[in-house]
């Protein structure tokens, strides 16, 4: 690991003004403008071993969503099946002390320890660490010809969603493999998720594959306006799913769902108070779907961000006081509070969350497809942004 200083991300440049819709509140926070670069910036220093699939890109090039608790942050990579923990240190602006954790130490996982979660959604709540998988087919890429494009994959990780007590988590980071083999028996009653198959009716998939709204998208590939989970937030007993696509009549879409633990210590859907198993909540996003969910204090966050794989305009937007119950929150009820104008090819906002910078909160924001320069492969580093953020 180097001893030299990282180089830091120099802040976005600012682009012309642009119209906003008349319905759309604005509310720069703090008085701060919406298209602000970051305050500062936080190196993430990947420093102990971990597995990676063979052919993937490594865990500082690949970051795909995260949780904060406190200066704990937790983080993964989609193409693998681990977490990965660090901890930041506000005097030095380095999330440093790496630890790897395998999901298939303490899960029984349908595709093995090598299979692909695509994990997108993390949560910290009541003394848990949640993790959701994209739940989404995807569209085979073209190696041989464009006939390629006619397959649609299944990786059956995908349908994951479980949790891990904190405390089960912090005892098994950090130790070496026969350690954790060792132990991990002892702390599988901590960790719970929904049952897993092998095919493309995973709980979730199946459950909502009938709904008159989105079920037509269901059986869609991710980026296509296929279903694809890419924000988890869960507080009480609400579990929010935020989903990338579909987006629908240019809404974005939340499906709520609620789980409790059964006497086997699996996780399994519970009734909602009207007696169903879930809800949908659609939001105006200015057209664009959900990359990520964060819920702190009352506050629900949203990262925004278009289904496909164009290059758009993404923002953070805020609804207070905001209801799991409510259905339906229009543009007038949702506030945009900061703007990442587009770069090409890179740092497309994917995973976000507070923490704690000195005694000052700050919003911490991990990209998608980060620009080379926020990447040191000498030393396993990753720049990211802390943007301030009342």
């Amino acid at each position: 690991m180097s001893d030299q200083p990282a180089t830091k991300t120099p802040k976005p440049r600012s682009s012309p003004s642009k119209p906003t819709s008349p319905k759309t509140k604005t509310k720069p926070t703090a008085g701060l403008p919406l298209e602000r670069g970051p305050e500062k910036t936080v190196d993430f220093v990947f420093d102990a071993p971990h597995d990676q699939h063979e052919g993937s890109d490594p865990i500082y090039d690949n970051v795909s969503a995260i949780a904060v608790s406190g200066t704990t942050i937790f983080c993964s990579c989609d193409e693998n099946a681990t977490i990965e923990r660090l901890v930041y240190d506000p005097a030095t602006g380095t999330a440093s002390g790496h630890s790897s954790f395998a999901l298939s130490h303490l899960f029984d996982l349908v595709d093995g320890e090598e299979g692909e979660i695509d994990i997108e959604g993390l949560s910290v709540s009541d003394g848990y660490l949640w993790i959701c998988g994209s739940h989404a087919l995807k569209r085979a890429k073209i190696k041989e010809g464009i006939e390629d494009l006619a397959r649609i994959k299944w990786d059956a990780n995908r349908g994951f969603l479980g949790r891990i007590a904190l405390t089960a988590l912090e005892r098994l980071m950090g130790k070496s493999e026969a350690a954790i083999l060792a132990s991990a028996p002892a702390h599988r009653e901590h960790a719970a998720m929904l049952k897993m198959r092998e095919g493309p009716d995973s709980v979730i998939r199946k459950l909502l594959a009938k709904d008159p709204i989105i079920g037509a998208y269901v059986g869609l590939p991710s980026k296509e306006n296929g279903f694809d989970i890419e924000g988890l937030s869960v507080f009480g007993d609400a579990v929010l799913l935020g989903l990338r696509g579909p987006v629908i009549n240019g809404y974005a879409v939340i499906v709520r769902i609620k789980v409790e633990v059964t006497k086997k210590g699996a996780l399994k859907l519970a009734r909602l108070a009207d007696g169903s198993r879930y809800s949908l909540q659609v939001i105006d996003l200015n057209g664009q779907g959900i990359r990520e969910l964060k819920w702190s204090e009352g506050r629900l966050m949203l990262l925004s961000g278009a289904t496909t794989k164009l290059e758009a305009l993404q923002s953070v937007f805020t609804i207070d006081d905001y209801s799991p119950d409510r259905p339906f929150y229009d543009a007038g009820s949702v506030s945009r509070v900061l703007d990442f104008p587009p770069i090409r090819g890179a740092d497309h906002a994917e995973g976000m969350g507070i923490i704690d910078d000195g005694g000052t909160p700050r919003l911490l924001v991990v990209y998608d497809a980060p620009h080379q320069r926020r990447i040191d492969h000498a030393a396993h580093r990753l720049t990211c942004d802390l943007f301030d953020f009342a």
